[in-house]
């Protein structure tokens, strides 16, 4: 049976379940949202300090792996995606970071009108309710709750300290007129809830009659007839057709996927994994960018941070609590801070973050008597916010099941990791700095008395988990969606999600994608909220 609907959202995630939610406002449309993975329900979704364990577990994720990277001594790099309602905002890390405003001036400034940071201010504002409330800079009644991450155990006074210490000057909001500075970790958390996308914008609307929600609906191709989108087959053996437009929502992984196996995409290389072209377009899968990411760890002498709560004693406490009241340690995310740093000359915004947590990065639970202590620790993932490195995703085979073939090519651009090498050295300068100095036994990660950083770096790096730009918009021959985010070529079809990045933004890129959602449904409805005013930057 083949069902009809005006709009077919194809994903669930950041930018999928705002665009789906908004297009449903209308209700004289119908909305279809289909989504791979299974609804939301397992607790630890929603717990924050719960989701590295959800991130890099089998709780609905895709757990991609990358092709052998050629500058990390053929390494594989884990590449977790969302797999459920809410996508990736359902198993990140929660930051609430929008970038810099210069990078989407420099969208605008590529033949993109309508992506300035004037023009899209309007839209970060209308997803969040900004704990600071309304204002020029933030929205005060939007779906996605923003709260600064808070508690006795995360040593916020002694990293701000050693800080300022180190020169690097307080900014109380990041996401205001400019980014530099230590700041308080801001995070997609509302009441101790993690507020992903299936949360705020999809649970309130469930059983709203003009939209459709289905999960285990992997979306197998896009039906192309005479140069127009029609339908989608998904599942086992369901079609929908739509009668308005098909938006492609799976992220810069799974969106050029499910493009190449409906033959969109570069025809010698469609051939080469038996699919016939339908419409050759050479950026699908192409200019892939991600955040290369590196940890550097301290061990603590006392019992400080959060690390003493993962006594398995103490845990049964916290989730018990969690569980009851939504406060207390298992209720905040563990990153108590941002930086934003620029680390050379002449630079127009900051080319490092740096986020501290009062924890290993790979902390565990432990109980007395059975396992070891896990030690007290400190921890800084540190990196470089404008790579220049460029990877690609491809077809492993013609079957959807199957996970697609990702390459970052890390590294590949020499400038990426001479960045990150000054990235650790901005980051062991901030913690040989008083307070921080004398709570720390030693150096972990990389060790103490390692020089050769670079060599550490190519050996233990890693992505943020940012993958954007694999059907970039723009205009030239090689970009894949124009600036309304039609695809070039391919009538009634759009893409709102990471993968229309032309360029990576300068931090996480959850809220990001959620503003991209919330502007695709305007562009299809013919609508822009008012350009916004903005105070000249102070810097």
């Amino acid at each position: 049976m083949t069902e009809k609907f005006d709009y077919i959202v194809i994903g669930s995630g950041s930018s999928g379940a705002p665009l789906a939610a908004r297009l449903s406002e209308d209700p004289e449309v119908t909305v279809l949202l289909l989504e791979a993975g299974p609804p939301d329900r397992h607790p630890l979704q929603l717990m924050p300090l719960a989701f590295p364990r959800v991130a890099m577990g089998s709780i609905g994720t895709w757990q991609y792996v990358s092709e052998p990277e050629p500058e990390l001594y053929g390494r594989n790099l884990p590449v977790p995606r969302g797999r459920t309602l809410g996508g990736t905002s359902s198993i990140n890390a929660m930051i609430a970071i929008r970038g810099n405003r210069r990078d989407y001036d420099d969208w605008a400034g590529m033949g993109l009108p309508g992506w300035s940071y004037e023009e899209v201010l309007p839209y970060f504002r209308r997803l969040e309710s900004h704990w600071r409330g309304a204002s020029e800079w933030h929205g005060g009644d939007g779906p996605v709750r923003i709260e600064p991450v808070a508690g006795p155990d995360l040593m916020w006074d002694q990293t701000m300290a050693a800080a300022e210490a180190a020169g690097i000057a307080f900014n109380d909001d990041p996401n205001a007129a400019e980014q530099d500075g230590i700041c308080r970790m801001e995070a997609t958390v509302g009441g101790g809830v993690r507020s992903s996308t299936a949360r705020v914008y999809l649970r309130p609307i469930a059983g709203k009659r003009n939209l459709t929600i289905r999960t285990g609906a992997l979306a197998r191709r896009i039906v192309v007839e005479k140069g127009r989108a029609v339908a989608v087959e998904y599942g086992t053996a369901s079609v929908a057709r739509a009668e308005r437009e098909i938006i492609a929502c799976g992220g810069a992984i799974n969106t050029p996927q499910l493009l190449l196996l409906s033959g969109i995409g570069p025809a010698d290389e469609l051939r080469a994994s038996d699919i016939t072209p339908v419409h050759d377009l050479s950026g699908v899968g192409r200019n892939l960018i991600e955040h290369p990411n590196i940890i550097n760890e301290y061990e603590l002498r006392d019992d400080l941070g959060l690390t003493r709560h993962l006594r398995l004693d103490r845990a049964a406490q916290a989730a018990a609590r969690w569980f009851a009241r939504h406060d207390g340690p298992f209720a905040q995310t563990g990153t108590l801070a941002n930086l934003f740093v620029r680390t050379l000359p002449g630079l127009d915004r900051p080319d490092v973050q740096m986020m501290c947590l009062p924890m290993s990065g790979d902390a565990r639970m432990w109980l007395p008597g059975v396992q070891s202590a896990f030690p007290a620790r400190l921890s800084a993932r540190c990196g470089f916010l404008q790579p220049k490195s460029r990877g690609w995703v491809r077809l492993r085979s013609p079957d959807p099941r199957d996970p697609p073939r990702i390459q970052f090519n890390m590294f590949s651009e020499p400038d990426d990791l001479a960045a990150m090498v000054r990235a650790m050295e901005l980051s062991r300068e901030l913690y040989a700095q008083e307070p921080l100095a004398r709570l720390i036994v030693h150096e972990v990660r990389p060790g103490d008395g390692t020089q050769d950083l670079a060599e550490y770096i190519r050996r233990n790096g890693a992505t943020r988990s940012h993958p954007v730009g694999t059907c970039r918009m723009g205009v030239g021959e090689d970009a894949v969606v124009d600036g309304e985010l039609r695809v070039r070529g391919i009538d009634g079809l759009r893409i709102a999600d990471a993968s229309i990045m032309p360029m990576i933004t300068s931090g996480n890129t959850n809220l990001p994608c959620i503003m991209i959602g919330e502007k695709a449904a305007d562009l299809i409805r013919g609508r822009q909220l008012p350009i916004s005013e903005l105070p000249p930057s102070h810097f």
